[in-house]
């Protein structure tokens, strides 16, 4: 037998091609120090034959020098023939491990046949991984919905590194990693990927993980007849939100899940390329992920945004304009520091002839306020229909309010009933004081008259009486007005109302309300009013014949 040049130095890079591609798959290129062979699937090359052992021989690379090396193998290594127990490779040498398993060896001369089928075989993975790129391109370009993405990844998936099973993981608003979908779809444990050791590990260290390379097969994947396994995480890059220039900066990566394939036959290790193309595809779809849950979210929103634009037109229809009376003149304002509020504006006219008037402010914000204070609307207006006095509505409204209201709900109430003749009664339950300005000049306070409504039962509440003049000025505010703080953490107060107005010259309750609107906002210093804002301004103004009887 003739031995060639051990001696001889590689010109370039080896390669080693399989003689029988029914028995060892795969041109390989050797492209590492060192390459553990055998059946293991910790293995670099990884050979499921049976007649190969579990670790068999290695190849060292080094200073152009290719030597393979016998890991005490039962069935021997062989080079031409030969058994070896450590020995160089040269061009052209056939390599055989075992009995059966052979390759050929050559460089990466581009003039060899050995080099010339190992471009062709390059070329034909090429393509296919660059078809498989095209056609997840495509199907994702085409994708509406979310299930249809998923279901394309992992199709994706599986295709590429040749697997049995896969299955796509997502994390879900607890933060818990839940099945979005698997392959093939009839799995009777559609969950199995949830609880893997290799998923968790991808995900954990943003990484592709594969068992070939970093991990022997785990209990549950022996279980699960799965011999060699691969995962990666799907990962988006987040951008930090401020000024445009700052747009080109990536704040961070964000884990939304991972893909996890298995094959139920030990092979060849997943091949790098194969690796990079699904970390390709990876990428690709969890940005498409994350575009079908943000058009998601946005059509959700959009939707809530509808409902509530609809809440707000309700709202408002409650809280109308002021009803008309001929000895009175009112202004009412309320606006809400959300898209609906908890502020309670009301008037109207009883059928005894008095002027009902009230302002509310119920605990909270948002709909669940708005809900409570729409109900106490509709309390005061059958209340008021039915001739009730004022010293009864506290009551009435505080029990019905403990029976109907869902939670730690309350609400601060004064409710009044002026007449022709200028009699005010009033009941205040836990509001903000009322602030009367007299035709003299002269202001006077009404304090509450007990508690707020809704928070205790077996209360009582006392009312008052007083008499009006004309042009004498009634003023109730919400606590969003008082409450407004500036810059220095200082209230408005009941003393900034009634700053206002000492100061006022015209006594329309236009002017008044807005008056007092814009002085509560330069105490803020511009910014918008942090709880909702209402206020009612009434001013005595009877006729002829009511003053003088």
């Amino acid at each position: 037998m003739v031995r060639k040049n051990r001696d001889a130095t590689w010109s370039s890079q080896p390669f080693l091609l399989p003689r029988d591609p029914s028995l060892a798959r795969g041109r390989l290129r050797v492209d590492s120090p060192v390459l553990l062979i055998g059946r293991d699937p910790a293995s670099d090359i990884v050979i499921s034959h049976p007649t190969v052992s579990r670790r068999h021989a290695k190849l060292e690379w080094n200073s152009g020098q290719l030597t393979v090396e016998d890991l005490g193998s039962s069935g021997g290594t062989f080079i031409n023939g030969v058994r070896v127990r450590r020995e160089r490779l040269a061009p052209g040498d056939v390599l055989r491990l075992g009995p059966s398993i052979e390759y050929a060896v050559g460089v990466g001369s581009a003039s060899t046949p050995l080099a010339l089928a190992a471009k062709r075989e390059t070329a034909e993975e090429e393509v296919k991984h660059l078809q498989v790129l095209l056609d997840v391109a495509r199907a994702l370009n085409a994708a509406t919905v979310l299930d249809e993405v998923q279901e394309i990844v992992l199709q994706a998936a599986v295709r590429i590194m040749k697997a049995d099973r896969g299955s796509v993981v997502l994390f879900d608003a607890l933060g818990q990693l839940r099945t979005a979908a698997v392959f093939p779809p009839d799995l009777s444990d559609g969950g199995w990927a949830e609880h893997s050791s290799l998923l968790e590990r991808a995900v954990r260290e943003r990484k592709t993980v594969c068992t070939g390379e970093e991990l022997s097969p785990s209990q549950s994947m022996i279980l699960r007849g799965a011999a060699m396994a691969v995962a990666t995480p799907l990962m988006v890059a987040r951008r930090p939100i401020g000024a445009p220039e700052d747009a080109s900066f990536v704040a961070g990566l964000e884990v939304l899940g991972g893909v996890l394939v298995e094959r139920s036959e030990r092979g060849q290790a997943f091949s790098r390329n194969d690796l990079a193309v699904l970390e390709s595809v990876a990428a690709d779809t969890a940005s498409a992920i994350d575009s079908a849950k943000l058009y998601r979210e946005a059509r959700e929103k959009a939707k809530i945004d509808h409902e509530m634009g609809l809440a707000r037109s309700i709202q408002a229809a409650l809280l109308r304009k002021p009803e008309v009376v001929d000895f009175a003149e009112t202004y009412a304002f309320s606006q809400s520091a959300r898209a609906v509020g908890g502020d309670l504006v009301h008037t109207m006219v009883r059928g005894d002839g008095g002027f009902a008037v009230a302002v509310g402010d119920v605990s909270g914000k948002g709909v669940s306020a708005a809900l409570i204070m729409a109900m106490v609307q509709g309390f005061l207006g059958i209340l008021h229909e039915l001739g009730l006095a004022v010293r009864e509505v506290p009551d009435v409204v505080n029990r019905n309010l403990s029976r109907y209201s869902v939670g730690n709900r309350f609400i601060t109430l004064v409710a009044g009933v002026l007449y022709a003749n200028g009699r005010l009664e009033l009941a205040n339950a836990g509001h903000a004081p009322v602030s009367i300005l007299r035709r003299d000049g002269r202001i006077e306070t009404l304090n509450p008259h007990g508690p707020m409504l809704g928070l205790l039962d077996g209360v009582s509440w006392e009312w008052e009486e007083v008499w009006l003049e004309p042009d004498d000025v009634v003023v109730m505010v919400s606590d969003g007005l008082t409450e407004s703080f500036s810059a220095l953490g200082e209230e408005f107060g009941l003393e900034g109302v009634q700053g206002v107005l000492e100061a006022q010259d015209d006594r329309s309750p236009v002017r008044v309300g807005q008056a007092l609107l814009e002085a509560a906002s330069r105490h803020r210093g511009g910014r918008e009013a942090s709880d909702d804002v209402t206020l009612l301004v009434l001013r005595y103004r009877p006729p002829a014949d009511a003053a003088g009887g």
